[in-house]
């Protein structure tokens, strides 16, 4: 029930910063009753060695719009990353999508709009069925940092390990993907979160 929520929270999340601008914002409006525009980056920069572990396994990493994905180290690794849209209390909305696809058989798994919670430190995903699946899990996070002005909250979460969110899911992936490459066990990605909304 939860996820589907969440899932309903994070579409409506991506048309409210799209009608952002022709919606004003009443002074002193209470923030947590939904979802508030929000601006910032979520970013993971893989592993070394995860890539090449996984084009071995026939798997590959791309985004949708407006999510990007920036090769690094002469493309020993991805730098993938997601522009912020929104917030909802310590859940921070994502737009575009990251797919994970095996190259041998053409199936994939996508993950539209992610959603990053630092409080449960997970990374939720919404499916296909518009549910949500908790993919990745946050293991460690390095660094918080919050600065406050008379209008706006920007807070940072640096170095933040990723790991796939539990064997379940790993079985999941392994099982959609047909390939043994996924494990709960190994951080495959560095990331951070920058996020600013209105007080």
């Amino acid at each position: 029930m939860r996820r589907t929520v969440l899932a309903r929270t994070a579409a409506a999340a991506v048309i409210l910063a799209m009608t952002a601008v022709a919606m004003p914002h009443a002074s002193g409006a209470d923030s947590t009753t939904g979802p508030i525009p929000a601006q910032g980056s979520f970013t993971f920069t893989t592993g070394r060695g995860i890539l090449s572990t996984w084009t071995y396994n026939d798997i590959k990493l791309s985004t949708t719009a407006p999510a990007a994905n920036v090769p690094k180290n002469s493309g020993t690794q991805a730098l993938i990353s997601f522009p912020v849209v929104a917030r909802d209390r310590s859940a921070v909305f994502t737009g575009g999508q990251l797919r994970i696809t095996n190259t041998k058989t053409g199936e994939f798994i996508n993950c539209l709009n992610p959603a990053v919670d630092t409080t449960v430190r997970v990374v939720d995903c919404v499916m296909p069925d518009k549910t949500n699946k908790r993919l990745f899990a946050i293991s460690r996070i390095g660094s918080v940092k919050t600065l406050s002005s008379l209008y706006s909250t920007t807070s940072s979460f640096t170095d933040m390990d990723l790991k796939i969110a539990s064997q379940e899911i790993a079985d999941w992936m392994n099982t959609k993907l047909r390939t043994n490459t996924f494990s709960p066990s190994v951080v495959f990605a560095t990331s951070e979160l920058l996020v600013t909304s209105s007080r």
